[in-house]
């Protein structure tokens, strides 16, 4: 009996930690800023474009919005399709290589973000090129980067790698040089969400019958 409740919480401990895992790999992103220290309005700059030719078909999904402003100053670049009440999607198939979506954001609130869904088609033989998600905010004028050093001027990059299956890639942030705050974190999905708690729940039952 002591053996099975040993393997018994073990499997529980790995469940818990495989949900923990699946968290850091998730298609899904929470982008913010802490614009607090900036006030009034300004610019966010939203690419999604392909390294090279013969980069394998991607786009991302933005939603959630936080903090930006009139649906009608969005200015589409590209393969960038959508609206702010329905979400904007942004593919990295343009012929020209750049995918830009301009939208007015305000900094009043204290915060500017959204979520992102990455997708694509897979790459078997993984050898296409990567795609570059990058975000960027600028000021009032669109004349100047705001909350970074970093020469690219954006605050997020995230680079999407097609995998063996659709929809599989991996995604891997490039560290960069800003000055306010920023959240870049994977959203889990409610599934892995139900299986961690419930993994920790029978671990502390376990743990309970044990001192009993």
């Amino acid at each position: 009996m002591f053996n099975t409740s040993i393997t018994l919480r073990r499997s529980l401990l790995a469940l818990a930690l495989a949900a923990c895992a699946s968290l850091a790999s998730a298609a899904t992103y929470h982008v913010e800023f802490d614009t607090s220290t900036f006030g009034g309005d300004g610019w966010i700059d939203i690419q999604f474009n392909p390294g090279n030719a013969g980069t394998a078909l991607a786009s991302v999904t933005l939603t959630d919005f936080i903090g930006f402003g009139d649906s009608s100053s969005a200015q589409l670049a590209g393969s960038v399709s959508g609206s702010l009440a329905g979400g904007y999607t942004i593919a990295n198939d343009d012929p020209g290589g750049w995918n830009d979506l301009f939208h007015a954001v305000s900094f009043s609130g204290g915060k500017v973000g959204f979520n992102v869904s990455f997708s694509g088609d897979a790459d078997p033989a993984q050898t296409s090129g990567g795609s570059v998600f990058s975000v960027a905010l600028m000021n009032a004028d669109a004349n100047a980067y705001l909350g970074t050093s970093d020469p690219s001027g954006s605050l997020v990059q995230l680079n999407w790698t097609a995998g063996v299956t659709a929809n599989a890639g991996a995604v891997a942030a490039t560290p960069l040089v800003n000055t306010i705050p920023t959240v870049t974190a994977p959203v889990p999905e409610p599934s892995t969400w139900a299986m961690l708690a419930g993994g920790l729940a029978l671990l502390g039952f376990m743990r309970r019958r044990q001192q009993a």
